[in-house]
């Protein structure tokens, strides 16, 4: 089923986690051919957390890997708990042991969140790195994925988090109360200048939000994923379909 609720904006609903997972990697493969047609080099920003792990997984195999010049993909993240990469709440390590560890990528191509001086510090560094790969003036993004926690947070920015308020840095710390644990995270400047936008969704405790974003019933502040403009694809298990 698709829904269009704007101009830039669709959602896309799928009965299984399996079958948004292979959509996602069918549509990842389709934004590498564009971005190598015109630029010869695909740029994508990805995310940690439990949902995206199956489409990693799915890169990794020859059906699609085989199809990719990892030589001419720069990979990049949206956001990092700020543990070491080894730890087992890094999404660096996730994301390693999903994918990375078994695609033939330069270790050049691949860009970590640092997390070995001070948040302060390694979100700027991060931030400057960001602006020497993809230029100071307007750094897009060929693609970045996203997903979305049950209160709608989306990279580390959560409902009422300072971050939403950020106009001017790129990436930036910020401490998480609720998780005890300061992160590095994309700001809003910086997701929306995006050329695309993924957001995948599964888990049935998301179901209740995403009925209130796509339905309109959230008045008042907006929630965090809300405020992801742009040209933006939603990939979520319908309400039946969801992951457990």
């Amino acid at each position: 089923m698709v829904r269009s609720f704007a101009k830039k904006i669709i959602m896309l609903c799928y009965n299984t986690y399996g079958s948004m997972s292979i959509a996602a990697a069918h549509f990842f493969t389709t934004e590498y051919k564009k971005a190598i047609t015109k630029n010869n080099r695909f740029i994508v920003a990805i995310s940690g957390g439990n949902t995206p792990q199956y489409l990693y997984q799915l890169l990794a195999r020859q059906a699609y890997s085989l199809n990719i010049n990892w030589k001419k993909v720069f990979i990049f993240f949206s956001d990092e708990r700020y543990v070491p990469h080894n730890d087992k709440e890094s999404n660096f390590k996730m994301v390693w042991d999903n994918l990375l560890k078994d695609i033939p990528i330069p270790a050049k191509n691949i860009f970590a969140i640092p997390t070995s001086t001070t948040p302060a510090k390694d979100a700027l560094q991060y931030e400057n790195t960001i602006k020497k790969v993809l230029g100071s003036k307007s750094p897009a993004f060929d693609l970045l994925l996203l997903g979305m926690g049950a209160d709608g947070h989306t990279a580390s920015l959560f409902p009422g988090s300072v971050l939403l308020k950020e106009k001017k840095r790129l990436v930036k710390e910020v401490f998480v109360a609720e998780k005890n644990m300061y992160r590095i995270s994309f700001t809003l400047p910086l997701i929306n200048l995006a050329k695309q936008v993924l957001i995948l969704v599964s888990g049935k405790e998301k179901a209740p939000v995403l009925k209130k974003i796509f339905s309109k019933q959230i008045t008042g502040n907006k929630l965090p994923v809300q405020m992801v403009k742009g040209n933006v694809l939603w990939m979520v298990t319908s309400p039946h379909g969801l992951r457990p």
